[in-house]
């Protein structure tokens, strides 16, 4: 039952929510915020009324409105312009702010500075000063000390002089892309930055733990964000090379001959982010060929066509332009003549697509088939981060040092496992029995007790606390398989709440899109919407404006000479004729009147200025005549990018502030997505989903996170999901078997250069001395399986009781078997492994093919299904011979990352394989 503070609580947070909703929607509300606050800034004021309402403002239900962003839009009026924020630190440091004072300002420090952009540097400054004055953390007030170690973190995480002094290698300046503070860096590389052949900034994983400890944290986020970024672009390099025809990948789809004709931002009932339409001579014949039935069969069979998201790259010869994804709008696609919309990645790269497709005419988009969205989010989030928790035992551990406790489980268990309870059945109220073994007692006990453990254990932290989960797993599979397993020991679906698209039959209900909210929309929240679509609809008429005037416009003289009137007066003076006082009409060559175009021309083609007429020049506009033509070229071509850049800066302006309405919108819309997630228990999402919904978990702030597979799960995706809330961390995975995967060798543990980007977290603190509880039983293999791991890699691996005694397979004589042969093995031409480095092509064995082919059919002959059936093979090559075959007679399924790196090397079509025959699982080594 829900005890009366408890309600009290909850109505209180209800009734602080509806009143920052009504001031978000009601303008004259905020109007009167922006000028109560300036109405009195003295000290006096400051701490008897403003500090309160600060207070008021810092109460965490407030935090989670729309994900911060009602909060975010009230501070914003408070300290823009920066007169209170002014006040508030001459108050501080002429130390006339009460306690109560001094901690609402520094929480409007915080705040302040978690969503601060980059050019708000005076902010960091401020906020240093106020740190650097001691006098938070020296306050006898443990509230003021919490705000003032607050404080001190967020700015260390933003601190970018993390690098070791007295060393040459450090970030910055090696092309307009590379800044030492890596959240100025784009995610995406720039032109400057693919023809830079300088070595980029990272560093080994040792040099960052020899950081000072105060710089360590900050260290560590650059670097995973550098490492991370540079495995990606290793990824983009390889596909740019490929589509540039230096190497043999793949069929490279290539849409040429492109002009952009609107902006495409959704419809008033569904907005989109800005997305510009083009038009293609080439590359869309698939289309072209068919009629508009044809066309609308043909998009709906083959979603894998101009795919939605799908990325690519805009080009003009090898120069790259802009990055781009593919905003699938099928109308487009339908129209006689077929338009593709672009949404093009960061507002630099608008403006300079935008004067290119003014510029010139060889543009060209390139498919480029580079699996960013696992790593944008990523990158993003890190970039995002203002503080990291759990960072005294994920990056300061000393060896033999006491681990940190944590107290979220309830007192009555842990006594109760504190007598030696081995049966958990009554002490968990489970519906099964819960046996353990000695080494799973510990494993479990660690996992309820410390703040960070890499152990494996059953659910007791669903039971036998308040704190909502977050689960997470690097693959759906792994996922929905670990899901299944909670719903199997008798947690009730009710509690859990799985994100993402991608499920199994079982899970499918537990999906967000199946789950419905009871929570209504206020009218205040209605408000906001309608303020929101008559803002976008005014943005939109007016950008529709701007894009006409920019498509329109056209370099000329006239157009010129209204430029220079104002920006260069002796240019103007010396290409405007002087007027005659006797009202004559002067004339030039051939008897032409003498106009500011007659002398425009003449100026463009390199001639001297008609001298019957040159007398009334001043020496600066004289001089304007005596430059050469070189120099008159390079000056027109200048005046004409200076001119097309206002008519750019203007749409991309124009288009910046509707996808900020339509993020807005998209926000308030969300709500509803935030309120299902705060009924939630369990919430399960992939690492790259956790990523992707980092918002709405942040408003959530789960306080327990739970990794399945942590050992191949890098460890940039494990920092990003720990929220501001995260009170625990729990790995379970082993890091004795597979690593993360990551595309880069160059970074990799296994190069032995000490980057070592695939070693996870949970491998790192191992290998650190971190305590972790190793299972000594193990209760799946049969013993003639296990005995193979145990003398590889766990030499005092226990085996189950029930792995004894289980029926020996139908058809064979054992249940390891080896077959050995001669055939040589072949090569599939410059489809190569990643994994194997330096090799020429990805290996192939026909005859191992039609070995497998033949052992599938005498396993089907015993009575096994081949769904029960799971073939697996090192080699993409092989892969593909493997499914080309067994297709024939049944329908191999692969998991995402096969179909990926298939189709990838050209090997697979996203169309291929839809009909389902009699399924057998097909998969490379590591990927179940």
């Amino acid at each position: 039952m829900t005890s009366r503070s408890d309600r009290l609580g909850k109505f209180f947070d209800l009734v602080l929510s509806a009143c920052v909703e009504r001031i978000v929607a009601s303008p004259a509300a905020r109007n009167a915020i922006h000028a109560g606050v300036r109405f009195n800034t003295k000290p006096d004021f400051l701490n008897r009324h403003t500090a309160l309402f600060l207070q008021y403002l810092s109460d965490p239900s407030i935090k989670t409105l729309c994900n911060g962003q009602h909060l975010r839009d009230i501070v914003e009026v408070m300290i823009e312009p920066r007169t209170l924020w002014n006040a508030f630190m001459k108050a501080f440091q002429a130390n006339a702010l009460t306690e109560p004072a001094v901690q609402a300002f520094t929480w409007l420090v915080i705040e302040c500075l978690t969503h601060a952009s980059a050019n708000e540097a005076d902010m960091v400054d401020d906020a240093q000063t106020v740190v650097s004055s001691g006098s938070l953390l020296k306050s006898t007030s443990p509230e003021t000390r919490a705000y003032g170690h607050k404080l001190k973190q967020v700015l260390e995480l933003k601190a970018s002089n993390t690098f070791m002094e007295k060393s040459d290698y450090v970030p910055g300046g090696r092309h307009g892309n590379d800044h030492v503070d890596f959240r100025q860096i784009a995610i995406y590389p720039t032109n400057d930055e693919s023809c830079s052949v300088e070595k980029p900034f990272y560093r080994r994983a040792d040099e960052i733990l020899q950081l000072p400890i105060e710089k360590r944290v900050a260290g560590h986020l650059d670097n995973q964000f550098r490492l991370l970024r540079e495995d990606m672009l290793s990824d983009i390099r390889e596909e740019l090379q490929a589509v540039k025809g230096r190497k043999k990948r793949r069929t490279v789809t290539t849409l040429k001959g492109l002009s952009v004709k609107e902006i495409f931002n959704g419809t008033e009932r569904r907005m989109t982010p800005c997305g510009l339409v083009i038009t293609c001579l080439q590359g869309l014949e698939a289309l072209k060929a068919r009629d508009k039935e044809g066309r609308k069969a043909f998009l709906k069979n083959d979603r894998g066509y101009l795919r939605h998201q799908s990325f690519g790259c805009l080009l003009r010869g090898k120069e790259i332009v802009s990055f781009a994804t593919v905003d699938r709008q099928i109308d487009y696609l339908l129209e006689d003549e077929p338009k593709i919309v672009l949404r093009i990645i960061g507002d630099d790269a608008v403006r300079k697509t935008l004067s290119y497709f003014k510029l010139y005419s060889d543009l060209m988009f390139l498919f480029v088939d580079t699996a960013v969205f696992a790593y944008e989010p990523i990158l993003k989030r890190l970039q995002e981060k203002a503080e990291l928790p759990l960072a005294e035992d994920l990056l300061n551990y000393q060896r033999d040092s006491e681990i940190s406790s944590s107290n979220i489980i309830e007192e009555r268990l842990i006594k109760d496992l504190d007598h030696g309870v081995r049966t958990l059945q009554d002490v968990l109220t489970s519906e099964k029995p819960i046996n353990l073994d000695s080494s799973q007692m510990q494993a479990f006990v660690s996992g309820l007790t410390q703040k960070v453990s890499l152990i494996q254990g059953p659910p007791a932290l669903f039971d036998h606390s308040k704190e909502a989960m977050l689960v997470m797993c690097y693959t759906n599979h792994a996922l929905d398989q670990f899901l299944e397993d909670l719903l199997d020991i008798g947690i009730t679906s009710s509690a859990v709440v799985r994100l993402g698209s991608k499920s199994s039959q079982r899970i499918m209900p537990l999906k967000l899109s199946e789950q419905h909210s009871s929570n209504r929309r206020t009218q205040a929240s209605y408000r906001i919407l309608d303020q929101i679509k008559e803002k976008s609809r005014e943005l939109r008429e007016v950008l529709n404006g701007a894009f006409g005037t920019y498509f329109n416009f056209k370099i000329n003289p006239d157009t010129i000479l209204e430029y220079l009137e104002f920006e260069e007066p002796h240019f103007y003076e010396a290409l405007t004729p002087p007027v005659d006082p006797e009202g004559m009409t002067l004339v030039g060559e051939g008897g032409r009147e003498v106009t500011s175009q007659y002398l425009y021309n003449h100026w463009v083609q390199g001639k001297n200025y008609p001298t019957a007429i040159s007398s009334h020049l001043s020496e600066q506009a004289n001089s304007v005549w005596q430059t050469s033509k070189s120099s008159r070229q390079a000056k027109v071509e200048s005046w004409t990018k200076l001119l097309l850049e206002e008519q750019v800066a203007n749409v991309q302006g124009l288009m910046s502030r509707l996808d900020r309405c339509e993020e807005r919108r998209g926000e308030l819309w969300s709500e509803t997505t935030r309120e299902i997630l705060r009924t939630k228990r369990i919430i399960g999402c992939t690492t790259t989903g956790a990523a992707m919904h980092a918002r709405d978990l942040g408003a959530i702030s789960p306080g327990i996170v739970l990794l399945e597979e942590a050992g191949e799960i890098l460890e940039s995706h494990v920092l990003t999901a720990l929220g501001s809330h995260t009170k625990q961390l729990i790995m379970i995975g082993d890091h004795q078997q597979l690593r993360p995967k990551i595309n880069n060798y160059n970074l990799s543990v296994e190069k032995g250069s000490g980057y070592n980007l695939n070693r996870s977290l949970f491998e790192r603190l191992v290998l650190s001395g971190f305590p972790h509880s190793t299972l000594a039983k193990q209760h799946r293999m049969v013993p003639e399986v296990s005995s193979l791991v145990r003398n590889l890699t766990y030499p005092e691996l226990l085996d189950g009781d029930k792995t004894m005694n289980r029926p020996a397979p139908r058809g064979l004589q054992d249940r390891v078997i080896f077959i050995g042969h001669s055939y040589p093995e072949g090569s599939l031409g410059e489809v190569a492994d990643r994994n194997d480095i330096g090799g020429k092509g990805s290996k192939q064995n026909p005859f191992e093919v039609q070995l497998v082919l033949r052992i599938v059919r005498y396993l089907g002959q015993q009575g096994y299904g081949t769904d029960r059936l799971v073939v697996l093979t090192p080699y993409l090559g092989q892969l593909y011979l493997l499914r080309e075959e067994l297709r024939k007679e049944t329908d191999p399924i692969l998991n995402d990352l096969d179909c990926y790196d298939l189709v990838r090397a050209g090997l697979m079509t996203q169309a291929s394989a839809q009909h389902i025959k009699r399924p057998i699982k097909l998969s490379t080594i590591g990927r179940r």
